[in-house]
């Protein structure tokens, strides 16, 4: 079975030879944890730092090197012959000790669970790794017998325990095999698969007849940007098929090689869902690839506890022993994953339709995925992007311009006092240890308050203090309260009125511990309320050297939107490097079919606002009378909306008004959507919320939207967050306020305008209301077929401008 290895083996499948064996490279790890299916236990020691292993493991290393004959980190390869294969393993021992009468391979494990519960049968997957390591070696220096220490080690008590196994190396080999065939059955389908799936699209041909205008250079710019393994950022307007533009290249790209598998983020159902159009338009001309959608855990599961433990959840028990039949099973039946196939499978085989999702991402081609999977210290998927080599990936990011606000949430992390409190009140009883450290940590959090003294600053009504130092006292108590919860969430806990509660918090506080051990300059710590209000906020202030990090572990990322603009600021913000390339694609539209006025006598900043509400009522008025249609108004407040509503009702007593309400579930949305199937046969007037779920991700072609009202610049509310950052980059050379106000409310407008031209033959009304729209600030970021905008002030008569326009169309298309 086994070949000495006299080189390092890495050849890809597009080179093979039709007579030449498949070669495939993998490490130790990750063919343990494909082929061992450990039910031991459904551990949450993964959420914790990684840097807390490797800490623990350097200190076990530095300890038995100081007793001699011991080596740490023993890099070990190993090249076999199997199944008409050549397999290449490769991997790194914590160890080795070369004694007189044995060699000991050193495995170990830093341990969540106290050794106390600790056995020697408590991993099959653990003890699978040291022999894997114990058989390379036995193979590499021709040893009879290996011996495997499998030492777990508790870094808060600074304990361990070890268990000692011998093993022959027939046995060794034996053993070995049992992990190699089923990976290499595996791997052998996928190289076959590929086969198939690259044939198909090698005669894939663009869907439509024709490329729209700009669509072909940004379709040759994605294909160039994998090449050339750089990242590209695509301003591309509305209409302009940039799901198609990018998908289409990149999976050109996939069937040549240059890549070996595609991830589509976004940042919204709705355009996940046009993704999966997309496919769908290529398949149905005979493509052939495997793709998954992958949807939150809360949203497909299956269980009526959320409650991820094997006692507590029964899809989760047993899930290990079952999965491989059922993604096999699912694999040659469809090539087409969404969540309801996904479901199905779960509640038909009994097992978690989540961690069946995960599973079948390793067979697949596309992965249509929230940012939240590629990106989140707390969610992002391991598997693929923790180790960074171990295949060539393209990352698109449809929406890019969401992902800034997002990645600044998801390394951001706060402690309540509030949450504390009440929780300590619930548990008290019966929980008095772990109450106790959240005692404990209550008082360190009333002692950083009580020191940044009384809140000097103030902004968007909340008065806050700020300090450029991370509060490292925090981390013993953080700690204290980590290690005495963890065995309670991973356990066998009652249902509790407290429970979920307690279970959020602990992840919570696990989230702001490892944040803080992140801490860096382009972080703040922001205290804002008093006493049992307070709350302690780790603010990240700018996130791209981490969206850097992420995006390096891919071969190339190309991130596009509507509205990235000006494109050198979200190139700066979103981790782009000097290298990187920048697009900005022109309208395919004809300029005629848009109509654009700037009603630029109307203050709508937050002190004016009340005394042009009238006229703000009118002005929206006289352009929805001029044209029987449906039209969206787009307000930056809800009470702004409300108030200009109260005034618009008296005048348009004929019209149909919508209004979009505070809080819409999913079915609401869409009632609110299905009104504008009607078109033509009223006035349709819709109430909405700029930066809301009506701005973005909605098409709306043809009749469905005539005109679009934006009322003010969308600059966000002002909040100490925002405060923060603006002096942020104020001090790193660059306008502040730009950044943190203006641009961001600018691309909310861009969006919003964006739902009016969705077609070729769309004809739409734009008015923007507000004096700022004209300053030459506003002007230069507009988008080139805007140009020029009138301007109310210069003696253009709204209703008169709107009406001539559409009586322009109406004679057009009498005409036609």
């Amino acid at each position: 079975m086994a070949k000495r290895a006299n080189k390092k083996e890495t050849v890809s499948e597009h080179n093979k030879s039709q007579d030449e064996p498949f070669r495939f490279k993998t490490s130790v790890r990750n063919l343990v944890a494909f082929s061992v299916k450990d039910d031991a236990f459904w551990s949450l020691s993964s959420y914790r730092s990684a840097n807390e292993g490797s800490l623990a493991h350097a200190q076990l290393q530095a300890i038995n090197r100081s007793k001699g004959n011991y080596t740490s980190e023993v890099h070990l390869s190993y090249t076999f012959e199997i199944m008409d294969c050549i397999l290449e393993v490769t991997g790194r021992a914590d160890g080795v000790w070369r004694l007189e009468d044995k060699i000991i391979v050193h495995e170990i494990k830093t341990s969540a669970t106290p050794l106390s519960e600790i056995h020697e049968d408590f991993s099959e997957s653990h003890w699978a790794q040291g022999k894997c390591y114990a058989y390379i070696l036995a193979l590499l220096e021709n040893i009879d017998e290996v011996t495997v220490r499998l030492t777990y080690y508790d870094p808060d008590k600074n304990e361990e325990k070890s268990f000692d196994r011998s093993f022959s190396r027939i046995r060794l080999e034996r053993f070995f095999k049992t992990l190699v065939y089923p990976y290499l059955t595996w791997a052998v389908s996928q190289e076959k698969w590929k086969e198939i799936r690259d044939l198909s699209i090698k005669n894939m041909v663009f869907p439509y007849p024709s490329y729209r205008k700009g669509q072909k250079l940004l379709a040759y710019n994605t294909y160039k940007c994998i090449e050339d393994n750089k990242r590209l950022f695509v301003q591309a307007p509305t209409g302009i098929g940039k799901t198609m533009g990018v998908l289409y290249p990149a999976i050109k790209a996939l069937g040549e090689g240059k890549v070996d598998r595609l991830f589509y983020a976004t940042a919204k159902t709705t355009t996940r869902r046009i993704a999966e159009t997309a496919y769908k338009i290529l398949a149905e001309q005979g493509l052939r690839l495997k793709v998954l959608t992958l949807t939150a855990k809360e949203k497909i599961c299956l269980n009526d506890e959320k409650n991820c433990s094997p006692d507590k959840c029964p899809f989760i028990l047993g899930y290990m022993s079952r999965c491989r039949k059922v993604v096999k099973e699912l694999i040659k039946k469809h090539d087409f994953f969404p969540r309801e196939i996904i479901a199905q499978a779960g509640l038909r085989h009994g097992i978690c339709p989540f961690e069946l999702s995960l599973d079948l991402a390793l067979s697949c081609d596309l992965i249509i995925c929230d940012y939240n999977y590629i990106f989140d210290p707390r969610v992002y998927l391991r598997r693929f992007f923790e180790q960074k080599g171990r295949e060539n990936y393209l990352i698109m990011i449809d929406e890019a311009h969401n992902l800034f606000d997002r990645a600044r949430d998801m390394y951001s992390a706060e402690l309540n006092y509030r949450l504390l409190l009440d929780i300590s009140k619930e548990i008290k009883k019966d929980l008095p240890e772990i109450n106790k450290k959240l005692i404990k940590l209550r008082k360190e959090l009333s002692s950083l308050e009580k020191e940044a003294g009384k809140p000097v600053l103030q902004a968007g009504g909340v008065k806050y203090n700020t300090s450029g130092d991370a509060p490292i006292r925090l981390k013993a108590p953080l700690q204290e309260f980590i290690i005495e919860a963890e065995s309670w969430v991973s356990g066998e806990r009652e249902d509790k009125p407290y429970t979920e509660k307690l279970v959020n918090l602990f992840f919570d506080i696990l989230h702001f511990k490892n944040i803080l051990e992140i801490y860096s300059d382009n972080y703040c710590t922001l205290m804002t309320g008093k006493k049992t209000g307070f709350c302690l906020k780790l603010l990240c202030l700018d996130p791209s050297a981490m969206l850097d990090l992420k995006m390096s572990s891919a071969k190339s990322t190309i991130l596009f939107s509507a509205t990235l603009s000006p494109l050198w600021y979200f190139k700066s913000i979103l981790g782009g490097r000097d290298e990187d390339i920048t697009l900005r694609l022109p309208s395919p539209f004809p300029r005629e079919n848009l109509l654009i006025l700037n009603e630029d006598r109307i203050e709508t900043r937050y002190s004016h606002r009340q005394q042009y509400l009238e006229a703000t009522a009118k002005a929206i008025y006289d352009w929805a009378v001029s044209h029987k249609g449906n039209v969206m108004v787009f307000f930056p407040s809800y009470k702004y909306l409300l108030d200009v509503l109260e005034i618009f009702r008296p005048l348009a007593l004929d019209f149909e008004i919508l209004c979009q309400d505070r809080e819409m579930d999913e079915s609401a949305r869409e009632d609110f959507l299905r009104k504008f199937e009607h078109f033509g046969d009223k006035n349709r007037v819709a109430f909405c919320v700029l930066g809301g779920v009506f701005s973005e991700g909605i098409d709306l072609t043809g009749e469905k939207l005539t005109a679009v009202v934006i009322v003010g610049v969308g600059l966000p509310q002002v909040s100490p967050e925002l405060e923060i950052m603006c002096a942020y980059y104020q001090n790193k050379g660059v306008s502040g306020f730009s950044f943190a106000y203006t641009y961001p409310g600018i691309n909310k407008v861009l969006q919003a305008a964006g739902r009016l031209i969705r077609s070729e033959s769309d004809r739409g009304a734009l008015l923007l209301i507000d004096s700022r729209f004209s300053s030459q600030e506003y002007l230069n970021l507009f988008p080139e077929e805007w140009h020029p905008v009138p301007r109310t002030s210069q003696g253009a008569s709204l209703y008169r401008i709107a009406c001539d326009f559409w009586n322009e169309n109406k004679q057009d298309l009498e005409q036609a």
